[in-house]
């Protein structure tokens, strides 16, 4: 109703038509023609204040549904019944803005959030983002104190890490390559299909204001540090807190470095019979935040969990014909 009354009292002007998609002029060349949607990316909106305001209530703190560097984060809902998540920031327009919006926008993949459009009044800005409703794999690994609450099994952990690898994997193969620059847990959604999407990629250099990121050669320095951290996170099911701090009780990286026991580390509700694939993911992880080596690329880490999601699978169906067999025996008894 509230929608209904807001287009009826704006008919006569052109907000509450639904903005149209940006004009691209076609000779943006920084990124190959492989990184691009199928769809193509005129589909990029820059939407009003006004549609904003009225998608979240005029901002209402009840539509607040988190909190990351570009600012506070609204779950609203747009003229044409599409459910989004807004980014918000108030900031001094800007050119390199809209310029660095469209860049991000170009770059589309299963695994990486899309950005479906943006707007810069009011000395504000903001990025509107396809909403996705189960929110960040954190939720369903801890609770509120960071302790685990068993609500996925192995195989959700692996396709999780897998996803947010190959979202990853395919930002590194831009040209010019993207530096997430704050990968981390809560930076990982997941959809209704528990589809893993890596969200915030490209706002590290919105935030910088057009510093540079970084290049390519930096990519694994950056990244892979922060990937084995996840995959940490998935394994004991446990928050990362304190990285910084000197204490190993606070620090899941020291203590997976210092653990003897596997089972000590891993969450307690994956089970023994998962102990395979939980050990060969704790070597992977331990191998992207080591210092000391060559660290795997994300393409590596890519193919090392397909590898050990495909022997999951295939211990998993073994398993299943084992039960299978056991009742076809019993079922003799009956004849």
């Amino acid at each position: 109703m509230r929608v209904k009354k807001f287009i009826r009292r704006t008919s006569e002007t052109a907000s509450s038509v639904p903005s149209p998609p940006v004009e691209w002029d076609g000779r943006n060349t920084s990124l190959q023609a492989s990184a691009l949607s199928p769809y193509g990316t005129t589909h990029l909106r820059q939407l009003t204040i006004l549609e904003l305001e009225h998608a979240t209530c005029n901002f209402s703190q009840n539509n607040i549904i988190g909190e990351g560097g570009f600012g506070l984060v609204y779950k609203g809902l747009l003229l044409d019944g599409s459910i989004v998540a807004i980014k918000r920031r108030l900031h001094t327009p800007t050119q390199f803005f809209a310029h660095e919006v469209k860049r991000i926008a170009r770059v589309q993949h299963k695994h990486l959030v899309k950005l479906i459009g943006y707007c810069e009044e009011n000395h504000q800005q903001l990025l509107v983002y396809d909403y996705l409703q189960n929110g960040n794999v954190g939720n369903h690994l801890y609770n509120s104190e960071g302790l685990p609450i068993g609500r996925l099994e192995i195989w959700q952990r692996l396709s999780i890490a897998l996803g947010a690898a190959k979202g990853l994997e395919h930002l590194h193969s831009l040209v010019p390559s993207f530096l997430h620059m704050h990968f981390r847990t809560s930076n990982v959604l997941v959809d209704e299909n528990f589809t893993a999407k890596v969200s915030d990629f490209g706002l590290s250099r919105l935030l910088a204001e057009g510093a540079r990121a970084g290049s390519s050669s930096a990519i694994d320095w950056f990244l892979d540090p922060d990937y084995g951290v996840f995959l940490l996170e998935l394994i004991s099911g446990r928050e990362a807190h304190g990285r910084d701090e000197p204490n190993s009780q606070q620090n899941l990286v020291l203590h997976a470095k210092c653990i003897n026991d596997l089972n000590n580390f891993a969450d307690k509700t994956l089970g023994d019979h998962t102990m395979d694939a939980v050990k060969e993911m704790m070597e992977l992880a331990l191998a992207c935040v080591d210092i000391s080596v060559r660290r795997p690329t994300m393409k590596k880490v890519v193919e090392e969990l397909e590898r050990i999601q495909h022997r999951e699978i295939g211990h998993q169906q073994a398993q299943l014909g084992e039960e299978i067999g056991v009742v076809t025996l019993g079922s003799e008894l009956f004849k």
